[in-house]
């Protein structure tokens, strides 16, 4: 199906100007970048469509901690449940975007050295729309005090329909990528973090490896499937743009 190879590798640092809590459309039709193109001038007669099989995100730099693409929030308190305690609850002023099974970033502007560290990963196992329940590494006394998180980096996706943009309205979301602020994460692949919708693969799905421990990534499931005339945007929740951003690869193949 796939006549020659399509790849593209771009910039992402645009914010949508609004949290994606209070919705997933840009507010201005320049928040939004544009990441991948299937012909949306329609001047390339021999492209019918695109399939995308891939897209991955690499942060601009290699982190040893956290990812510092925005900037930390600063929480109301924390406070270390038990003692000594192995979970740390986080209160925030308004509403945070973690969800259970991330892992943030807390520093401990407040802390008792040898029984808290200053600053380590959290990994969420609980959440009220202002707070987070989260494991600490290692047990701590009981203690509350002052910290900021960073929080994870939510990135959405757009399909458009046409090369001139006029208006919001155009923007149609198709998933949000929810993006761990953790070194762990400055490489982030959509397809195995199964980000990337089922589609109709031109394979047929089934076979030994369907269920094998090869089924994340082989055979591949998971992807977009783009008509002529199409384009791919993306853009980051909130009204800031990033500090350093994201370069989105995708990768697939025309038609």
């Amino acid at each position: 199906m796939v006549d020659r190879p399509a790849s593209t590798s771009t910039l992402l640092t645009v914010a949508s100007g609004q949290a994606f809590s209070t919705s997933l459309v840009p507010t201005a039709v320049g928040n939004a970048t544009r990441i991948f193109d299937v012909d949306s001038a329609l001047t390339d007669t021999s492209v019918s469509g695109a399939y995308i099989d891939e897209i991955y995100l690499q942060y601009t730099k290699r982190p040893l901690e956290f990812i510092d693409a925005q900037a930390a929030v600063t929480a109301t308190g924390y406070t270390v449940n038990s003692a000594p305690g192995t979970t740390v609850t986080i209160t925030f002023p308004s509403a945070h975007n973690a969800r259970v099974g991330q892992k943030v970033w807390a520093n401990f502007t407040t802390h008792s050295s040898g029984a808290l560290p200053a600053s380590q990963e959290l990994t969420v196992i609980a959440i009220t729309p202002t707070k987070i329940v989260a494991t600490l590494a290692v047990a701590a006394i009981s203690i509350s005090g002052a910290c900021t998180v960073q929080l994870p980096v939510d990135i959405c996706f757009y399909a458009v329909g046409t090369s001139s943009i006029t208006s919001t309205n155009q923007f149609f979301p198709l998933f949000v990528s929810s993006i761990s602020a953790v070194a762990s994460s400055f490489s982030y692949s959509l397809t195995l973090e199964g980000d990337l919708p089922f589609i109709n693969h031109p394979v047929v799905q089934a076979g030994a490896n369907f269920t094998s421990t090869n089924s994340t990534i082989a055979p591949k499931t998971r992807g977009l499937m783009l008509r002529r005339g199409q384009a791919l945007y993306a853009a980051v929740s909130g009204t800031t743009a990033l500090t350093s951003g994201f370069f989105v690869n995708v990768q697939g193949g025309f038609y």
